[in-house]
């Protein structure tokens, strides 16, 4: 239901960016973001970070204040012992990654400053490596599958803060590789 809900936003906010690229030729642009994750999605597992959350996304500016970008991202953690409902024990290593789109919506600059905010789609995939235990038994208490991947959609907001017109840093918080992420921005103009 919520997907639905979503088709006639995405509709209007395409219709507006239509509309404002027939009024006025904005100056094209695509930033490049790396990042690292500060918060990794997996933080509430208490796991340990074998390789951070890195990401990597481009935006390209399509209006004055909208633009559309494609994102991927990477971690791997390891959790620690886990005593298990028969006795047990299990350990095992998390392999995630992810690729999509996303649609953000910039305010005017701020001085240095560039706030922006948007949604994402992205496919979600989890590669579990057990250490010590059996899947099996993973797979039955906690519903955790060797290999598994999902659709996510997702919020997020940040700044870009310009240390030169085409070099800045930025931060942005929001569900995807890491929940608060910060790294160097690339603009790249036509």
């Amino acid at each position: 239901m919520k997907n639905l809900m979503l088709i006639p936003l995405l509709v209007l906010i395409l219709a507006q960016v239509a509309d404002a690229q027939n009024r006025r030729a904005p100056q094209k642009y695509v930033d490049i973001n790396a990042g690292i994750g500060i918060l990794p999605t997996f933080v509430k597992d208490a796991g340990k970070v074998n390789a951070p959350p890195m990401s990597l996304t481009a935006d390209f500016k399509l209006a004055e204040h909208f633009s559309l970008g494609a994102f991927a991202g990477y971690s791997v953690t390891e959790t620690g012992l886990r005593l298990l409902r028969d006795g047990g024990t299990a350990k095992w290593r998390n392999r995630f990654s992810v690729v999509g789109v996303r649609l953000a919506a910039q305010s005017r600059p701020l001085g240095p400053w560039n706030i922006y905010g948007g949604m994402s789609v992205a496919y979600s995939h989890s590669n579990i490596d057990m250490m010590e235990g059996q899947i099996q038994k993973v797979k039955e208490e906690k519903g955790i599958k060797e290999s598994s991947g999902k659709i996510l959609m997702g919020g997020f907001i940040g700044g870009r803060h310009s240390l030169t017109p085409r070099l800045g840093l930025f931060g942005e918080l929001g569900f995807g590789i890491s929940l608060a992420t910060a790294g160097l921005s690339v603009r790249l103009c036509r």
